[in-house]
């Protein structure tokens, strides 16, 4: 196993000091809960519930056990792997909800402590780190990308390079919720562009909040792929189980 490396220390404790002062100034509340004086209280972390192996070894969906799943085997995606922290359900939802549609971007800091932890059982070798992408209209209309939010601090905990402009997402698309694999597919081909100069070359890493499909990463994958990318990994800080895997 190959543990992370420690984040440049003065930007790395800089970052979490200015979260611990802004705390100060507007006392958080609990991201998964609403408790008040923290941001990701103990009863919440012991409710989140964590991927564990076996996993599909490309795609990283839960199932029974270590083969390729039958989506990977069939249509297999442009990324070399893709790997969740936890599953997107009860307290992890809620957690994710605030950060992405209530401005909790404290909750961010907090939660980017599991990506840091999945990202050090895994033997991934990656040059920088990039969030994935909102389209102008969303970034506009929301204020913020979360996925960015979730991918500083970890970069900085792992002392890679962050480099949000090398993605763009060059077109709108319609929200992946409720499509099949195939219409997610479909949603998202051709909506991001890369940077050649800054991707030639370069093992990357995507980090984003929630995988379903990975539809989303693959097309991300395939635009860093075209502009000379060497390889593309990611990670995500939850998955949520496909429409047939859930009862």
């Amino acid at each position: 196993m190959r543990l992370a490396a420690p984040g440049p220390p003065t930007l790395s404790k800089f970052y979490r000091s200015a979260w611990w002062v802004i705390d100060l100034l507007y006392p958080p509340h609990c991201a998964g809960c609403g408790q008040p004086g923290v941001r990701w209280c103990q009863e919440c972390r012991a409710a989140a519930k964590e991927i564990h192996q076996p996993v599909c070894p490309v795609c990283g969906q839960p199932q029974t056990g270590f083969s390729l799943c039958a989506n990977c085997q069939t249509d297999a995606p442009r990324y070399t792997a893709l790997r969740s922290c936890l599953f997107f359900s009860g307290v992890v939802r809620q957690a994710i909800h605030r950060l992405k549609y209530h401005r909790d971007l404290g909750a961010a800091e907090m939660l980017s402590e599991y990506l840091v932890r999945k990202y050090q059982t895994l033997d991934w070798q990656v040059d920088v780190v990039v969030p994935v992408p909102l389209s102008s209209a969303h970034l506009r209309q929301r204020g913020y990308n979360q996925a960015a939010f979730l991918a500083l601090p970890f970069a900085l905990r792992c002392g890679l390079p962050y480099q949000p402009s090398i993605l763009r997402r060059s077109r709108s698309t319609a929200s992946q919720v409720g499509l099949s694999i195939s219409a997610r597919r479909e949603n998202v081909r051709g909506a991001f562009t890369a940077r050649a100069p800054l991707t030639v070359g370069k093992k990357i890493l995507l980090i984003d909040d929630v995988a379903t499909t990975g539809a989303t990463m693959d097309a991300c994958a395939a635009a860093l792929l075209h502009a000379g990318a060497d390889s593309v990994y990611a990670l995500t800080l939850a998955h949520a189980l496909r429409r047939e895997q859930q009862v």
